[in-house]
């Protein structure tokens, strides 16, 4: 009886993740989202970025979302997913600057809540069209080791780990992981 249960709890989660996704709004970032796009940030970060890095290393790298929130503004493509007035998600490109048919994957983040449900996914899709009708058809991306998963899900292959030194004495572990897409 257990097993039913469990069964129909996940396929009753499984039909509300497509609705939480496709009522949401992908729309172009904006200079009034960057506080809450900050404040998204740091919550999954502490959420999920904690589980795998520790608490001590989550916070060194959630604070940098409000230090860097300007940089969505700049050259390439950023979304906000937005659902009954919330941002939900954020994510998006930046043009490399020696390989101009190259961008990278930037700032994906989910808020907690709406984890799972198909926003990230959206995203990126949103990302990799932008990205590809501008040229870019060749996607790299530095992910946390707690998204590597979701990427490899998308299509993404791993390249190479390093580091990354988010502060003095904290440095992060990441993977570059790339995808080539189809011209747009």
């Amino acid at each position: 009886m257990g097993d039913r249960s469990t069964l129909a709890a996940s396929a009753a989660r499984a039909a509300g993740m497509g609705e939480i996704a496709s009522t949401a709004c992908i729309r172009p970032v904006g200079a009034a989202d960057l506080d809450a796009v900050a404040a998204l940030q740091e919550r999954a970060i502490m959420v999920f970025g904690a589980r795998v890095y520790g608490k001590a290393k989550a916070k060194a790298w959630a604070r940098l979302g409000f230090e860097f929130r300007h940089d969505l503004l700049g050259a390439g493509g950023f979304f906000v997913a937005e659902r009954q007035a919330r941002i939900v998600g954020v994510g998006g490109w930046s043009p490399d600057s020696l390989e101009p048919d190259l961008a990278w994957l930037r700032y994906l983040f989910v808020d907690p809540p709406a984890a799972g449900r198909g926003i990230g996914r959206r995203l990126v899709e949103e990302a990799e069209r932008s990205a590809s009708a501008g040229g870019r058809l060749r996607l790299h991306v530095w992910s946390s080791l707690n998204a590597v998963g979701f990427y490899r899900a998308l299509g993404y292959r791993p390249r190479r780990r390093a580091r990354w030194p988010i502060q003095a004495g904290i440095e992060l572990d990441y993977l570059l992981m790339t995808r080539r897409v189809a011209a747009g």
